[in-house]
């Protein structure tokens, strides 16, 4: 008996057995009846459609009592270490089998409501999905399924091998799109892994490079999204999948580690869905192109994760974040080759490499343009939404160091108060610029550069500093700068 036939005579027997009344031939017509609707459902597919009709998925009734069929798990409660688990979920993503050493493998990604998982198919479930075609948007069930921790990750994967059952539901899926994130909001969120849905803005050209396991190939691709764009790392055997990406396509790739503007791939990495450009994602990439700008370095900010160069055209302030710096200081000129222009939350910022940028002595010097706003200008407006502006004034009071929970982590937030002749405005510093504004005493006089002016909750204007805002002290309080003693 083959390994199908003899999951269906079990399933049979448990379903038989959770309904009493119901008799043998009763149950094999609901299914034979199942498989005349549907072509594409094999046998177990069609009977775990006609269960979950008849209500074998629910609860078994008393507390404590195990159900007679086994029930569905919701993607997202899934955790590692489960040794018999069933799910059901819409495919997202499918690769193609592979060879591992002595076994064939194939890779999906599948979802549903609650969350999503990578699902790994080993030797006879590869045959059986090549055998069922499944593809993008089909709706399946795994039964006896078992859940491994992924190694860079430690999120659960769900494998399934020689006790597993394979079904395609004759219901519709999901989109398959659905379940990926444009690439900007990806980057808003963070390091992480992601699924993610990017316009392809320059393929770049495929190179061989030594490394210290022998020479490989590399393409980097620039990819962009709604609001952000990063460069997109691609090494040795993944190379080919990605080798005839055109300017303007939309890609759908799964698992990608994001970091500081940077992606590369996963073990578990699929390119699922490619869409080829139209005329309005070719404008598109044109638009956020930048080539041989040249700008004025205006402040150079170091932060954890690199260098930012804040800089200017002579109209607009942008950010330049490298994770190492070139040398460049306040005054100097550079030309960016080539670069990726992106605003996000009022700001703008060019995405480009070291290689892309070259330090000039120009004809003539930008002029950078007046930023400056006065107290009183930021209190007496209303809804006011200002950037990379500077303002001035006395620090005359401020909170402590205070731990504040956010969608990032926990972070350290400090409130504090700037006054001047006319006008006094709330601020507020989070993380590293929390600790700056926590080691200036109160009535020093300071300047805050490329800050942002916000209505917070209460309807007032405040002052917010980011990783990138340049804090200087103009004038020491008379109490830092007495003498001890």
């Amino acid at each position: 008996m083959s390994g199908e036939a003899e999951e269906y005579s079990k399933l049979l027997e448990r379903v038989l057995a959770r309904f009493p009344d119901l008799s043998r031939d009763e149950l094999e017509a609901m299914v034979e009846a199942k498989l005349r609707e549907s072509r594409l459902l094999n046998k177990v597919g069609a009977l775990l459609l006609v269960a979950e009709e008849l209500g074998a998925f629910g609860d078994s009734g008393e507390a404590g009592e195990e159900p007679e069929v086994q029930s569905y798990v919701k993607l997202g409660r899934l955790i590692p270490g489960l040794r018999d688990v069933s799910v059901r979920g819409a495919i997202y993503a499918i690769s193609k089998p592979a060879e591992a050493k002595d076994h064939k493998l194939m890779k999906l990604k599948i979802g549903d409501e609650t969350g999503s998982i990578n699902v790994i198919l080993w030797d006879e479930r590869v045959e059986e999905a090549v055998k069922l075609g499944l593809k993008l948007g089909d709706k399946i069930a795994i039964l006896h399924g078992y859940t491994r921790e992924r190694i860079d990750t430690g999120m659960p994967e769900l494998h399934v091998g020689r006790n597993g059952v394979l079904a395609r539901l004759e219901e519709e899926g999901a989109d398959p799109r659905s379940f990926y994130l444009d690439l900007g909001e990806a980057l808003e969120r963070g390091r992480g892994v992601y699924d993610v849905r990017a316009m392809v803005l320059d393929p770049g050209e495929e190179r061989r490079i030594s490394t210290r396991y022998g020479e490989a190939e590399v393409r980097e691709i620039r990819i962009i999204g709604e609001t952000g764009g990063a460069r997109l790392t691609v090494w040795r055997d993944r190379v080919g999948e990605f080798r005839d990406l055109k300017p303007g396509e939309t890609i759908y790739v799964t698992d990608v580690r994001l970091e500081e503007g940077r992606a590369s791939l996963t073990p578990r990495s699929i390119l699922a869905i490619r869409e080829e450009p139209s005329e309005e994602s070719l404008r598109l990439v044109e638009e956020r192109k930048a080539r041989g700008l040249v700008v004025r370095v205006l402040d150079v900010v170091e932060t954890g994760f690199g260098v930012t160069y804040i800089a200017t055209d002579g109209d607009r302030i942008f950010r330049i974040r490298l994770s190492r710096g070139i040398g460049a200081a306040a005054g100097d000129h550079l030309r960016i080759r080539e670069a990726i222009r992106e605003d996000r939350r009022g700001r703008a910022r060019l995405i480009c490499g070291e290689e892309d940028l070259e330090k000039i002595e120009p004809e003539k010097p930008i002029q950078p343009p007046e930023r400056r706003i006065r107290l009183r200008e930021i209190s007496t407006r209303e809804g006011v939404e200002l950037h990379d502006v500077v303002v001035e004034g006395v620090l005359y009071t401020k909170t402590k160091p205070i731990k504040v929970k956010t969608r990032f982590g926990e972070a350290e937030k400090v409130g504090f108060w700037l006054k001047d002749e006319d006008a006094a405005v709330q601020a507020s510093a989070w993380r590293e610029k929390a600790e700056e504004i926590a080691g200036i005493s109160e009535g020093s006089r300071i300047r805050l550069k490329w800050v942002s002016v916000r209505t917070n909750v209460f309807g007032e204007p405040e002052i917010q500093l980011d990783a990138d805002s340049v804090v200087e002290v103009l004038e020491e309080s008379e109490e830092r700068s007495k003498p001890s003693g």
